[in-house]
């Protein structure tokens, strides 16, 4: 069986579990080998291989000058070891999407591209359109709009054919019918103009 590229973790002081969960590097999966850990053999990940996908691209701000990790098997699941501006933290890959919704631009916002992925926004925050750029927004836990009332009427399809917005493609929300649920283009949600001072 060949080798996978890359080298063994170099061995800790501490003595790992004595089993043989492995023989050779074709037991394991993705990159990862068959190393000693001390006293058997486990699949690890090869010292200083890299995770796929890329880091976040760089914010003005510095972060903590600190120095958490200094390889992507340093860290869980698929965070990769980047640069925070002064140290290495953990992070989730640029193009990883965060859970919830953008809310939809209610004009035109600056036009300047301030984030292009989910990951590029601190927190829960999103990289949502604000009409003309992208900026990092507070997520909705549901898809803006409104379900078409004209869809309580509808009773020729009886089904559950989703649960929530998040089983709808796209911007569609999952509506109620006469006796089922189903994927919809929703009405949007006009702002009311007398809400505004010195309009009506």
């Amino acid at each position: 069986m060949t080798d996978k590229p890359g080298v063994c973790p170099k061995e800790t002081p501490n003595i790992g579990v004595c089993v043989e969960s492995c023989s050779s590097d074709g037991d394991c999966p993705n990159d990862e080998k068959c190393c000693s850990n001390g006293c058997g053999h486990v699949c690890m990940s090869p010292d200083g291989a890299e995770k796929p996908g890329v880091c976040p691209k760089k914010t003005p701000e510095i972060g903590v000058c600190v120095e958490s990790c200094s390889h992507d098997r340093d860290c869980p699941n698929d965070e990769k070891c980047c640069s925070n501006g002064c140290g290495h933290v953990c992070m989730a890959l640029a193009g990883a999407e965060k859970p919830g919704f953008c809310p939809r631009p209610l004009g035109f916002g600056v036009c300047a591209e301030m984030c292009t992925y989910d990951s590029d926004c601190p927190n829960t925050e999103k990289c949502c359109s604000n009409g003309c750029g992208h900026d990092c927004m507070a997520p909705l836990k549901k898809k803006p709009g409104v379900c078409p009332k004209e869809l309580i009427l509808e009773k020729s399809l009886c089904a559950k054919l989703c649960a929530n917005d998040t089983d709808c493609p796209k911007e569609e929300k999952c509506c109620a019918t006469r006796c089922g649920r189903k994927c919809a283009h929703p009405h949007e949600v006009r702002p009311d103009p007398c809400l505004e001072p010195n309009v009506c």
